[in-house]
């Protein structure tokens, strides 16, 4: 029985794969034909700007922080552990390495989550300008419904990046372990795909009317599809240069691509979930 279920897991989530690596196509002839082109600019210039900038802000933030959370933590430790203050500050200082070795062996990855919450007021535009497009309304604009669609999209990314970063960082922990660090690396690739796939996908969520609970209610029912819209990011992540600048606004729109047929009966079935 275990084995169906796998079995068909495995199916599952190879025809999500296989549905999204079309929907990518689509949404490269969907970029062309609008003009989209000029979007992507925009997001390759401040990928290239912000890639160094961030990742030694991180390293920097953490060594400044590291001394006064060791001299805070010495006296407690003391109180509980039987060893000397050299000890326990060596130890101390041993886990601030393991973090940062941990954040420059997922810089890639930590970079792309940050980008994507950076990025919010950006990908919010593009997300209005593919619905525009693909219904023919036009969405006037409006300053005070721009500032929610920003705050509400800072949030979502923020939380599930939060997610993301902590279960990449404890699995790269983990690969110190030696048997266990031989799947250390395609769990860190199914994590970032997935999450990838979710921080894109709520723009589409939230501009059909999403509420925070029914989006999550969607990416729970809908997991293989979040892991292949974020893989199918990933994949173009991994072109040097050119996939940071044609990632994000492709990712945006082979996203509304894909759901365009799922999301009124998600929304539905999980607004009467929500209700029960």
């Amino acid at each position: 029985m275990n084995r169906l279920i796998l079995k068909n897991k495995v199916i599952e989530y190879e025809m999500a794969v296989l549905n999204s690596l079309s929907i990518y196509f689509d949404a490269h002839r969907f970029i062309r034909k609008n003009n989209f082109i000029k979007y992507l600019f925009v997001s390759g210039i401040a990928f290239l700007f912000l890639f160094t900038i961030t990742i030694k802000s991180i390293i920097y933030g953490v060594d400044y922080i590291e001394n006064p959370i060791t001299l805070w933590l010495l006296p407690l430790l003391q109180k509980v552990l039987m060893l000397s203050p050299e000890d326990i500050t060596k130890g101390i200082k041993a886990i601030f390495w393991l973090i940062k070795k941990a954040i420059e062996a997922n810089q890639d990855a930590i970079f792309s989550t940050v980008f994507l919450i950076i990025g919010t007021p950006f990908f919010s535009f593009i997300s209005s300008k593919t619905e525009e497009v693909i219904s023919g309304k036009v969405y006037p604009f409006q300053f005070s419904i721009f500032l929610k669609e920003i705050e509400r999209g800072v949030s979502i990314s923020f939380r599930n990046s939060m997610k993301q970063l902590a279960l990449i960082l404890l699995i790269t922990l983990l690969a110190l372990i030696p048997l266990v660090s031989i799947a250390t690396p395609l769990l860190t690739f199914i994590v970032q795909a997935y999450y990838n796939g979710v921080l894109i996908t709520d723009y589409t969520l939230e501009r059909r009317g999403f509420s925070v609970k029914a989006s999550q209610g969607f990416y729970k029912t809908h997991k293989p599809e979040m892991f292949a819209i974020g893989l199918g990011f990933m994949f173009l992540l991994l072109i040097p240069v050119v996939g940071w600048f044609i990632a994000p606004t492709y990712g945006l729109v082979a996203s509304y691509l894909y759901f365009s047929g799922l999301k009124i009966q998600s929304r539905e079935h999980s607004d009467k979930s929500a209700n029960k």
